[in-house]
């Protein structure tokens, strides 16, 4: 590492540039120790042999802490990762040590393991079905990372036996899955977190916190494991998907900033009543079509009353078929519009409409009905549990 970078870092370590230069080329460095060349490119790490670019952000750093956030994106997984890693320490530099650690011995480790080609390091091999088509896995665990006074396990795959059965049932056609688990104990609060492409799932994140509950450690201490699973689709079972990688994410979210100003413009019941036809002329897609129609509500107002607890299922009905029941992690669409909605939202795209939009969505929504039903009759809402929601689609539609 250039000299000058870590005496700047050394002399002002607050300081965000100086920082933020000291950890990517100190990340760098890492991962050559690891057996990568790779260059960095602005404010990425990019790994030629992997296809992987890896961008680091600070999002906190004090005197003895530091919580960094790591955005990982390769074509071949057809989408980008997201992971947070904190990290705590007697100044700065070693703060900014341990969370760097935390990624690179835990999450960045198994993603090289996964990338090698190495067949004996499969952990599991699945097969499941969705929508009508048979897809196989490949599983990849990471090690436990512990910290504090963390108990130990008698086998890597202790989290993974435990949570097999459910997350399995949450697989649909993703090139792609990967489960964040973490769990914590201190001063008797125990954290159990369970996270499915980055989205919480409450059920599972239940399990995890049962099992922190058990462990044999002195209540005042703390104790935390955190680690992952990587379930990667076989290539030839992977199903066509239409907005896979990069450029298919540019045009999904084209597809989905029209879909909210047309609904934006349905200003009349009259409007409303033919939006889903103007939404499939417009968009081109019909499946793309229903579900902007019937989950954009519901993701807006799944997010203004957060102390509803939402049910991870929904129900589907298309016309001449029987109900269908999935998980919305399955659904190759449903938090990816989520995600790129709300970055639209982020992005300023529907300038002063924003607000007046984000309401509009939440009065149509079978959530805002449900809490508005509450409110009147004076019942508590919070955490209020509400059963699978229920879409009532066209003969044409696809589960994807």
């Amino acid at each position: 590492m250039n000299k000058r970078i870590i005496k700047d870092f050394e002399k002002n370590p607050l300081n965000l540039t100086y920082a933020f230069n000291f950890l990517i080329h100190s990340l760098s460095e890492e991962i050559e120790v690891a057996g990568e060349k790779n260059s960095i490119r602005e404010n990425a790490i990019y790994c030629p042999k992997l296809c992987l670019s890896i961008t680091p952000v600070i999002d906190q750093l004090t005197e003895q802490s530091a919580m960094l956030s790591f955005y990982l994106y390769a074509p071949q997984w057809g989408k980008e990762l997201y992971e947070c890693s904190v990290g705590m320490g007697i100044d700065t530099k070693t703060a900014l040590g341990t969370a760097s650690a935390s990624f690179l011995f835990s999450f960045m480790n198994v993603i090289y393991r996964m990338e090698s080609g190495d067949g004996n390091i499969i952990s599991d091999r699945l097969s499941t079905g969705f929508a009508g088509k048979t897809h196989n896995w490949s599983v990849y665990l990471s090690d436990i990372v512990g910290m504090g006074n963390s108990p130990k396990v008698d086998s890597p795959n202790f989290y993974w036996d435990a949570l097999k059965d459910e997350i399995v049932k949450r697989l649909g056609n993703q090139k792609l899955c990967y489960v964040k688990i973490y769990a914590s104990r201190s001063c008797g609060e125990v954290i159990g977190e369970c996270r499915i492409d980055d989205i919480k799932s409450e059920e599972l994140s239940r399990t995890v916190a049962d099992m922190a509950e058990k462990w044999d450690v002195d209540d005042n201490a703390f104790a935390s494991h955190k680690m992952f699973f990587f379930i990667r689709q076989d290539e030839d079972t992977v199903s066509y998907y239409p907005y896979f990688g990069a450029e298919g994410r540019r045009v999904l979210k084209e597809k989905i900033r029209t879909a909210a100003e047309i609904f934006f413009d349905a200003d009349s019941q009259e409007k409303y009543d033919r939006l889903p036809g103007e939404l499939k002329k417009a968009l081109g897609d019909n499946t793309l079509a229903e579900e902007c129609y019937s989950f954009l509500p519901e993701i807006c107002a799944e997010n203004a009353f957060p102390q509803i607890r939402v049910s991870e299922i929904i129900e589907i009905i298309a016309e001449g078929r029987q109900k269908e029941s999935c998980y919305k992690n399955q659904l190759s669409d449903y938090w990816e519009m989520q995600r790129i909605l709300f970055e639209l939202f982020g992005e300023g795209a529907f300038g002063e409409n924003t607000n007046e939009l984000y309401r509009r969505y939440i009065s149509v929504s079978a959530i805002g009905s449900c809490v508005s039903q509450m409110m009147q009759k004076g019942t508590e809402c919070e955490n209020a549990k509400l059963t699978a929601l229920l879409f009532e689609v066209g003969s044409g539609f696809e589960i994807r």
